[in-house]
């Protein structure tokens, strides 16, 4: 057991039980009158049940509805809302845990219809509306919200406060010369501009009770260079909180303008704010919570072991692990789940088709789903069950299959598992992708899945196997060329994205045009110039379009400091002896290229289906053979395939 991780701990007044914190998961589960749904506070509660010592009630807007569309979120603007959230802090009491209540203010990136606001009124790189520059009296009117709202959260006996000052919201910005050009008492000097969060935590402190620990969750580096706030100004901005009365610091840098720096995804390093606390221990003698990419429990112990952080807070490896608490206490470390970096939990807008709404997990399909994926009924009905392919989604399948009782056997044609999932996963920056399939490989081992490598399934071998059922999870191939006129003797080589990324595609010339601007073609864009090519990137639409703005952005910005030509909204028209013609702003422009690489999409790989319907073998498409998807998707119908059958 990790020693340093569950020994008790003070936060002011209040004593936890360990220092593992369940950090604000905004679980997008709400009746979208201010109230979490029952899903939202059954995953909430499973995270106390299984051991952390804190749970972080997200996100709770302090704004009265007439002011601040409650959407989404969960609500403490008005005294109504009181019952709902006291049996929410009833039930993590019950669990042995202690109740922490999220308050902030969005600013920008509202619902559509509702007005946005800001310290100042400038153009933002993330979306078109210039924001309402808040006047005194609407910063007062927000001082006496909160207070409100800290008097509520008093009353549904929660033992903590937390003030969201970070990550490019409202409280941060008026921290940040970036976002900050106001002249006015609330604008200009480092005390000026740390006003707004000082006065709201002041306020919660007058309508809590000065015996209410308050934690400040604060960005002191935007990461913007000398554009925006950095740590030694954020250090400033720490004393001057201290000494207002902050109870422990959440610390943390990055700001909207670079989502991905406030993400945690597979970009960034682990530990990735570990130099911010070391410079915040420096001005500060309170209490500091660890965050950002620390799921490793060694890792996380370390921090506390070498007095970096006082307390850690877990997201993501809580959401994707539920019994992440219980099985480092046990010793069971090999089995936990990790998070790979994908923020799939923030894409939950594009995925109106998953229920219930909210936030999913890629390599937890049972988010939001807690109550029925805690239990794993035997298969009523035992039957031989063929799984064909070996990515994702069926290796999802025949694991949760296998521990039911079924008899399964999966087959691969390739000389390992993974799929599409090992050309997913191959880029240098992905550490994280590649504890995947390592993870579902286990699960099925333990299960007893019989699998076969090397193994392409035909008719012979379904009539000789016989099973009773079959899951085709064959996945997808690459799109060959659009249909456009090409030379036929002559001309650039053409290529797939793919084997650019994987190192197959021999050599590629000086000139390369890619055809695709989303993550094949941008990586593998990324891979030809880091070799030295002149390399461009055509696309139809945007480029990164339909990708994670989390991910895509940081792509786009390295995109650009490799020197790659970028044309959106730019198709192909034709391969010529030269290169590739486009339509770049409704101009016939030939781009020279001695090889043009496709990373156009796939299309489901289904050659067997006629195969089993003639054999009469029954079948189930699930995947990308069924219908394109990502990782999320197959791993989810998988495991509910799994749960089915």
């Amino acid at each position: 057991m990790r020693q340093a991780l569950f020994q008790p701990g003070s936060i002011g007044r209040t004593e936890l039980k360990n220092r593992i914190i369940y950090s604000s998961m905004l679980l997008r589960s709400s009746d979208g009158r201010g109230h979490f749904s029952d899903a939202a506070v059954q995953s909430l509660l499973m995270r106390a049940e299984h051991g952390a010592g804190l749970i972080t009630v997200p996100g709770l807007v302090s704004r009265p509805a007439a002011d601040a569309a409650y959407g989404l979120s969960a609500s403490i603007a008005e005294d109504l809302f009181i019952p709902h959230l006291k049996g929410i802090v009833d039930g993590i009491h019950a669990a042995g845990a202690k109740a922490m209540a999220q308050m902030g203010a969005r600013g920008t990136r509202m619902a559509e219809g509702v007005r946005t606001v800001a310290p100042s009124a400038m153009r933002f790189a993330y979306e078109d509306a210039v924001p309402h520059a808040l006047t005194i009296e609407e910063i007062q009117i927000y001082i006496r919200e909160f207070e409100l709202a800290a008097r509520r959260a008093a009353e549904a006996g929660f033992d903590l406060l937390e003030l969201h000052a970070c990550t490019g919201k409202l409280v941060s910005m008026f921290m940040s010369p970036y976002s900050n050009r106001r002249t006015d008492e609330y604008g200009g000097s480092t005390e000026n501009r740390a006003r707004f969060a000082r006065e709201l935590l002041e306020a919660m402190k007058r309508g809590a009770g000065r015996n209410m620990p308050v934690v400040v969750r604060m960005t002191v580096d935007d990461l913007l260079g000398d554009l925006g706030l950095q740590v030694d100004e954020g250090c400033r901005i720490i004393s001057i909180l201290d000494r207002a009365g902050a109870d422990a610091f959440h610390v943390l840098g990055g700001t909207q303008e670079k989502l991905w720096n406030i993400s945690a995804g597979y970009f960034q390093p682990e530990g990735v704010f570990g130099p911010l606390l070391a410079e915040v221990h420096r001005v500060t003698q309170k209490p500091l919570i660890g965050m950002g990419k620390l799921g490793r429990p060694e890792l996380a112990e370390s921090f506390l072991q070498k007095g970096l952080a006082d307390f850690i807070a877990l997201g993501r490896p809580l959401l994707v692990d539920p019994l992440w608490v219980e099985k480092v206490r046990s010793g069971d470390e090999a089995h936990i789940r990790s998070c790979i970096g994908c923020v799939n939990c923030l894409s939950f807008a594009s995925r109106k088709d998953i229920t219930p709404f909210g936030v999913s997990c890629t390599v937890n399909p049972g988010v939001l789903r807690e109550p029925a994926y805690a239990v794993l009924p035997p298969a009523r009905n035992p039957r031989r069950i063929m799984v064909i392919g070996g990515g994702p989604a069926g290796m999802t399948a025949a694991a949760t299959l296998a521990r039911r009782g079924h008899c399964v056997e999966l087959y691969e044609k390739e000389a390992e598992t993974g799929g599409q999932w090992l050309t997913a996963s191959h880029a240098p920056y992905k550490g994280a992708y590649r504890t995947l399939v390592p993870m579902l490989r286990r699960d099925m081992d333990e299960a007893g899945v019989h699998v076969f490598c090397n193994t392409p399934v035909d008719a012979s071998l379904l009539k000789e196997r016989r099973p009773d059922l079959v899951v085709l999870a064959t996945g997808a191939v690459p799109q060959g060329l659009p249909p456009v006129r090409r030379p036929e003797n002559d001309g650039p080589r053409i290529v797939q994205g793919n084997d650019v990324i994987m190192g197959r595609a021999g050599d590629c010339g000086g000139r390369v045009v890619v055809v695709g601007g989303r993550y094949v073609g941008m990586e593998a864009a990324l891979v030809l110039a880091g070799e030295g090519r002149d390399v461009s990137v055509i696309d139809m639409e945007d480029i990164a379009h339909g990708t994670n703005p989390r991910l895509g952005g940081k792509y786009v910005s390295m995109l650009a400091e490799a020197g790659v030509k970028m044309y959106p909204r730019t198709p192909l028209l034709e391969i010529t002896r030269r290169g590739a013609a486009v339509s770049f702003c409704n101009a016939f422009v030939e781009l020279p290229a001695d090889t043009v690489v496709l990373a156009v999409g796939v299309r489901p790989a289904v050659d067997l289906v006629p195969v089993l319907e003639a054999e009469g073998i029954p079948y189930r498409r699930i995947g990308d053979c069924r219908n394109i998807g990502d990782a999320l998707y197959a791993i989810r119908e998988g495991a509910d395939l799994g749960r089915e059958l």
